[in-house]
């Protein structure tokens, strides 16, 4: 067996000896470059007034520009346009715009003003599989020419009549009237079509009719490597674009003339230069990588034309050269390439077809997030080689630079010979190293970062965010392994799957169900935007509302808030409130719903934001005004369903589960059912005069709430915004104290009493003028569950003490509470109609005074002073002395 080398030189080829001819040639006077937020823009076209059209079709618009080369207008996609999201080429004739839209399989037409005339859409022929794909477009006497990137192929497309007929010419290969992913198209003065040719590097060129004529330009030998673009001025000079060595070359028919220079003799060099367009006026070169436009004003001058620009080229090795073009040749012409590059195929190289020239990834590549390290910057790619180590080690059948960066190469090879499985069925075969459907790719450089996602018990997860959960209908309720939200169990988020998520091949989350590799959002390559929940928000609706009323709504904690003041949390300062405030996906503590590390406990980390509302015992809550934490009750509790022993945050609040219309509270509090969870017997004040809802509907406490917005309890309690020292957390709005009963001890926790029954106050219609009782000189015992006694001073319950309000009234419970009606059915404040007292009622903690201290000096009288009390004329007025 022989193995024939071909070497082929442009000696040979021209039979010519070496050297330089002179001939007319174009240069470049001057160079315009036009921006205007363009996003890897492919065509522009010229009108015969100046002005110019861009395509810039990642953003669904036509941009205008003047002659002078200032923005002037734009023609958006999606409302009075069809959108035409990632089209490719736009061609302009006679006052009208044709573009090409790709992935919709058609032509649209406009006038250049931007209105929309028509949409011609392309057929498919039997026996054909998938719908053409148009990637160029141009107008000829009445007809549209595109060509197909799907089949190969230019069609001529006749524009008489409604029904679109076409005529087709070429298929795959290498030979005459055969392509490999045609592209441009320039028509010269005698209507011939000249066709790109790509990945064969030439140019091929058939009359109008469709019959092929010839072809010119050879893989590298005339400097042709990925050629994109092409124009022809109207001297006859036809500059032919490449998309990977940024250069534009030069032909006057059929033959080499070199590389498009400026007056000085400089190259002209570009990033990704991918389509040409031509007039009197001079070029046009599109290039997608830098999203620049550039316009050349040209003139043209006598030049030298070289005759031997590479020295020799094995074409046994032309298809491997046509991606390792460091394989092939060592001319410096490499500046797009990866330095140190093995020998595998770099960015630039990948970008060079993956533009939407042979195959569409301009969503993906190289914009947008990133997987890194390809597309990370050099100075961070600097950082971590001095020692910024990675967290996983990665496998050795994943080929990294000498540097240890990684390449496109390191996760896809087109010479594996496996079918690898992909994310993307339209895709068939994404050349990866390694199948990805279920996140094996994934996994094996990011093992730690799936570390207990697959780990059953809850106790034991909280590392990493859960994978491996089905997202389908199970077929039994509350079948392990499937989420019981009825929304996730239709699938991923319609979000999700337009950001390129993907479930497993089982319908089960997977690391690409929320990462997406290329074109991903922001530092974590996530499919949706999270930089203030949004993706949270997608799968975990009813934790993420809107503001603070949506929150209330729902009953869960408030997110995507400013903060009226930044708050210090975990080392930062803190303006708005998201999941990943408090949420941790890849790094949380074991046994939590992946909180941060450093609280040991979630109530710490309530703490952290919320001190205000946190006490470290009775005496630091009393000084704040807030309800007492960290206490351990004498028996425990049972709140929601669970034992509380220690009052901490978590007693009375769920973060994500509480009930709907509370503040996060596990359970409600409008008729004190929290409450009553521990203060026993203090609910027995819905329905009474007591719950403002049914006597006083329109008033308000200090923080302008209605009873009805604050709820039984609320009305006169606030658990965590009282002012410091106030009896029982007093909420209510403390009113000018009036005349007081002079043989009252004044203590605080009569003030709350009176704060309403006095003119002006709430209770005004039972305005109490005389409450005191004697008191100095005097020694007042008494069993703190029959009648309590004050402390004058320290204001708490004691057994020897002075006689208060709720020595006899218990402001909760309409009527006295014995051991038989002690839990009495719970009034409905809304129909609960409003009754008289007595004397033997009215919020009384007893009905009478038997084995009482009114008994042990009172005597027979005991009674009747019990009874009549506030009464002046009855017991106050009648001349006794009670200390005698």
């Amino acid at each position: 067996m022989f193995k024939i080398f071909f070497t082929v030189t442009l000696l040979l080829l021209s039979g010519l000896a070496t050297g330089a001819t002179q001939t007319q040639l174009p240069y470049v006077l001057k160079q315009t470059t036009l921006t205007a937020d363009l996003n890897q823009p492919t065509s522009a076209a010229r009108a015969l007034d100046g002005r110019v059209f861009v395509l810039d079709a990642m953003n669904r618009r036509v941009v205008v520009f003047s002659q002078s080369g200032k923005k002037i207008a734009e023609y958006k996609g999606g409302k009075n346009i069809p959108d035409f999201y990632q089209a490719m080429s736009i061609s302009w004739s006679d006052g009208q715009l044709y573009i090409a839209d790709t992935l919709n399989h058609r032509i649209l037409i406009l006038k250049d003003t931007g209105e929309f005339i028509r949409s011609v859409e392309l057929p498919m022929s039997v026996p054909e599989k998938y719908w053409p794909q148009p990637v160029s477009v141009t107008f000829l006497h009445e007809r549209l020419i595109y060509t197909d990137r799907q089949y190969h192929r230019f069609c001529i497309v006749p524009l008489k009549g409604d029904k679109v007929m076409q005529q087709c010419f070429g298929l795959r290969g290498e030979g005459k009237k055969e392509f490999q992913f045609p592209f441009q198209i320039a028509v010269d003065e005698d209507d011939y079509l000249h066709i790109v040719d790509v990945i064969n590097a030439r140019i091929q060129v058939f009359n109008a009719r469709g019959q092929y004529f010839s072809k010119h330009g050879r893989f590298a030998v005339d400097e042709l490597y990925r050629p994109n673009g092409v124009a022809i001025d109207e001297q006859g000079y036809q500059y032919v674009s490449d998309g990977y060595l940024g250069t534009i070359t030069l032909y006057q028919k059929a033959q080499y003339l070199g590389q498009l220079k400026d007056v000085s003799g400089q190259l002209i060099k570009m990033v990704s230069p991918v389509a040409l367009w031509s007039d009197k006026r001079g070029l046009i070169a599109v290039d997608a990588y830098t999203h620049k436009v550039h316009l050349f004003d040209l003139v043209y001058k006598q030049g030298e034309v070289s005759e031997g620009s590479v020295e020799s080229f094995d074409f046994s090795r032309k298809n491997c050269v046509a991606c390792h073009y460091s394989w092939g040749f060592s001319d410096g012409q490499t500046t797009n390439d990866e330095q140190d590059a093995l020998a595998v195929a770099s960015e630039a190289m990948c970008y060079s077809c993956h533009r939407g020239v042979v195959f569409e990834s301009r969503q993906a590549i190289p914009f947008g997030g990133q997987h890194p390290t390809v597309y990370d910057s050099v100075e961070e790619k600097e950082a971590r080689q001095k020692g910024l180590p990675r967290d996983n080690d990665i496998p050795e059948h994943h080929p990294l630079q000498a540097d240890g960066e990684m390449l496109c190469t390191s996760c896809h090879t087109p010479h594996n010979t496996e079918q690898q499985v992909t994310l993307y069925e339209q895709n068939e075969n994404a050349w990866l190293r390694v199948g990805n459907k279920d996140g094996e790719l994934c996994e094996a450089c990011h093992e730690s970062n799936a570390e207990e996602a697959r780990e059953r018990d809850s106790k034991k997860r909280g590392v990493n965010h859960p994978i491996d959960f089905y997202l389908s209908k199970p077929a039994k309720p509350k079948t392990n392994d499937y989420s019981d939200d009825p929304h996730l169990q239709k699938g991923l988020p319609k979000s999700f799957i337009l950001g390129g998520a993907s479930l497993g091949s089982k319908d089960q989350m997977t690391c690409q169900s929320c990462h997406q590799i290329h074109g991903g959002v922001g530092d974590n390559l996530v499919a949706v935007n999270d930089n203030e929940g949004e993706m949270c928000g997608e799968c975990h609706k009813r934790q993420s509302p809107k503001g603070l009323k949506g929150a209330r709504k729902t009953g869960v904690h408030p997110v995507n808030i400013k903060l009226e003041e930044p708050v210090e949390f975990r080392g930062e300062k803190v303006k708005k409130v998201v999941c990943q405030s408090c949420h941790e996906v890849h790094d949380g503590k074991v046994g939590t719903p992946l909180l941060p590390k450093e609280f040991k406990t979630m109530e710490k980390m309530c703490v952290a934001c919320h001190e205000r509302h946190h006490a470290k015992d009775t005496d630091d809550a009393f000084a704040k005004g807030i309800h007492p934490m960290n206490e351990e009750l004498e028996e425990a509790v049972k709140i929601a369903g669970v034992n509380v022993k220690q009052m901490g945050c978590l007693s009375c609040h769920s973060v994500h589960a509480g009930k709907p219309n509370t503040p996060v509270l596990l359970e409600d509090h409008k008729n004190g059912q929290l409450c009553e969870n521990c203060h026993e017997g203090k609910q027995k004040v819905v329905g009474t005069d007591h719950d403002f809802r049914v006597t006083a509907k329109k008033s308000q406490n200090q923080f302008e709430e209605t009873p009805h917005q604050a709820g039984a309890c609320g009305t006169c309690h606030s658990l965590h915004r009282g002012k410091g020292k106030q009896p029982y957390l007093n909420a209510a709005i403390v009113k000018d104290k009036k005349e007081r009963d002079d043989t009252a001890p004044r203590l605080k926790v009569d003030e709350l009493c009176m704060n309403c029954h006095q003119d002006k106050g709430v209770g005004k219609e039972k305005p109490i003028l005389h409450y005191g009782h004697p008191y100095k000189d005097m020694i007042l015992r008494s069993d703190e569950k029959i009648m309590p006694l004050f402390d004058l001073k320290k204001e708490e319950v004691v057994e020897i003490g002075v006689i208060a309000c709720i020595t006899c009234h218990d402001p909760h419970s309409w009527s006295p509470v014995n051991d038989k009606n002690k839990k009495h059915a719970l009034l409905n404040y809304k129909k609960q109609e409003n009754q008289e007292g007595t004397a033997l009622n009215s919020f009384l903690l007893r009905k009478g005074v038997k084995k009482t201290f009114c008994v042990d000096c009172h005597d027979i009288e005991a009674l009747s002073k019990y009874k009549y009390y506030h009464h002046e004329d009855k017991v106050r007025d009648i001349g006794v002395d009670y200390l005698k």
